[in-house]
This record gives structure tokens, C-alpha cells and sequence, in this order.
């Protein structure tokens, strides 16, 4: 009798971008039932507040260009940052861990108010929204769909905006390069991309101006493609093993692990310290 066929596994763009720094910690956060079936158990993560502040800017931001793409008009300031407020105490509800820049929940939603100001009057306003937050979708392989859901597609030229807010801007060519993918796979013509950064800062600071980032839309698809096959390719090997590499199905090793990521650490990864990852030991002499 044949084995019953496998789903296909969906790949969420927003993990490409830090795919490349630590395979195994974005594994362990990606297949989470294929390693727990594969006899591991991972650690759950904390939620922080960056993640917090992130979402309510985010929702803020969706809530804006909503009301601009049906009435061509912004939404008044305490309209966008109540939203804010709201989903950010929806997402610190369950208990959250703070930082240096915001070590408690009433500066996180003086912040989270700062930074949606930024994005109405210094973002928004030059935003014409085709698409506002909508789940797009694409087989890319039979074992893989790509799903991802940029923050807003605008009119003309064609192109992606995604916002992205923290303590520090990193390099998101393969996320943005899947947007790319995503859109044009569902019939939307894209030859710009960016991102729109705002940072977060502690209140004693003054709150910086937003800064777009571009991207060349071509090289950011091929950062995409690039990552989608290194991933399809380790979970293969993570499934069915590899015996050139001596690999065995379930081998964490078939994802590589990067101690030297700023990120190992159980703060960042559900793999730190467990049997599926402890590459970041070492035995002094």
C-alpha cells in the first residue's frame, strides 16, 4: 500500500530574511510538529515587547491606508494611534518581556503613539494603496507553498511597502523579494520595492524621522528564490536523511546551527540548550 501523500508546507516570507543566520533556529521555529515528531522538544519563546510595539504600529498602519484607499483621506490621529494602544495591549496581554529601550508597558504605548505619528504624516501621506495587508499565496515546488502578507501594495509604479520598526534596521532582500514573487504570481506587476523603517527609541530620546529603504526588485527575488531552495533542500535532507553526509531522517544536522548568530541565545531560539541544538557549548581545556 502507498504511503498517504504529504501536504505541502507552508513557508511564511517573513521567515526568509533571517533563514540564512541560523537554519536550525529558524527550523525550530518553522517545523515545529516535523521535529517534535521527530522525537525533540523545543523551548517556548517569551514574547517581547519590540514584537508588541511592532504589532500595534502595524495595525495602526493598516488602519490608515484602509481608510485612505476607500475614502482617499487619513483617518484622524486618535482614530490611528487608539489602534495601536489596543492591539499592543492585546499582544502584551499574555505577559511580555521588556527592554532597555522600553522596560515597562506604559512607555511601550508612548512609543508605539510616536511612531504611528511618524508613519501618518511622514509615510502615508505619499501612499496610493492597491492592496492593504492581504494574504497572498503560491506553490512554488510540490512540497511548498509560499504565503506572505506585505504591509501594503501600492498603485503606481507598482510597489511593495513593508514596515518594519525596531531597535535596529536589518537587510530583508529575500522577504521583500517573496512579496515580489507573491504579487507577480497572482497577477500584480511590481518594479519597485522598500522598506519603511521607523525606530524604536527610549522616550528621553527625541523620535527619529521614518527612512525608506529600496530594494532592486530583481536581485531581491533571487535572495527569495535562493533561500526557498535552501530550505526545501535541509528539510528534505531532515526527512529523509542524507547519507553522503552520513545523516540519518530527524538528524538536526541537516540544518546547519550558527553559534556565532547574534541571536543564539534562549532569549531568540526555542532550540537553545535542547537536545536539538547545542552547538553553542563549548569545553575549555
Amino acid at each position: 500500500m502507498n504511503a498517504p501523500s504529504r501536504a505541502p508546507t507552508v513557508i511564511r516570507s517573513s521567515s526568509l530574511s533571517g533563514y540564512p543566520d541560523c537554519p536550525r533556529r529558524a527550523a525550530a521555529k518553522l517545523f515545529v510538529a516535523e521535529i517534535a515528531a521527530a522525537g525533540f522538544d523545543l523551548r517556548d519563546l517569551p514574547s517581547n515587547v519590540g514584537a508588541a510595539v511592532g504589532t500595534g504600529v502595524h495595525a495602526a498602519a493598516a488602519l490608515i491606508l484602509k481608510e485612505k484607499a476607500a475614502t482617499g483621506s487619513l483617518p484622524p490621529v486618535d482614530v490611528a494611534t487608539d489602534a495601536a494602544i489596543e492591539e499592543l495591549r492585546r499582544a502584551a496581554e499574555p505577559g511580555i518581556t521588556y527592554d532597555r529601550e522600553t522596560p515597562a508597558l506604559n512607555e511601550a504605548e508612548q512609543q508605539a503613539k510616536r511612531m504611528v505619528l511618524v508613519y501618518r504624516h511622514q509615510i502615508a501621506p505619499d501612499v496610493q494603496p492597491l492592496i492593504v495587508e492581504e494574504r497572498l499565496e503560491a506553490q512554488v515546488t510540490p512540497d511548498i507553498i509560499l504565503s506572505g502578507q506585505s504591509d501594503v501594495i501600492a498603485r503606481e509604479p507598482g510597489r511593495i511597502r513593508d514596515l518594519k520598526g525596531g531597535k535596529t534596521m536589518g537587510c530583508h532582500a529575500p522577504q521583500i523579494g517573496s512579496y515580489s514573487l507573491l504579487a507577480r504570481s497572482n497577477g500584480i506587476e511590481v518594479t519597485e520595492a522598500c522598506v519603511d523603517w521607523i525606530q524604536r527609541v527610549p522616550l528621553k530620546k527625541p523620535q527619529p524621522d521614518a527612512a525608506v529603504h529600496r530594494y532592486d526588485v530583481a536581485t531581491a527575488e533571487t535572495a527569495a528564490v535562493n533561500v526557498l531552495r535552501h530550505i526545501e533542500g535541509d528539510l528534505t535532507t531532515f526527512r529523509h536523511g542524507d547519507p553522503e553526509r552520513h545523516l540519518l531522517p530527524g538528524d538536526p544536522w541537516a540544518f546547519v546551527a550558527n553559534p556565532s548568530s547574534k541571536l543564539c541565545s534562549a532569549k531568540w531560539c526555542p532550540a537553545h540548550g535542547t537536545a536539538f541544538c547545542r552547538e553553542h557549548t563549548s569545553t575549555e581545556e
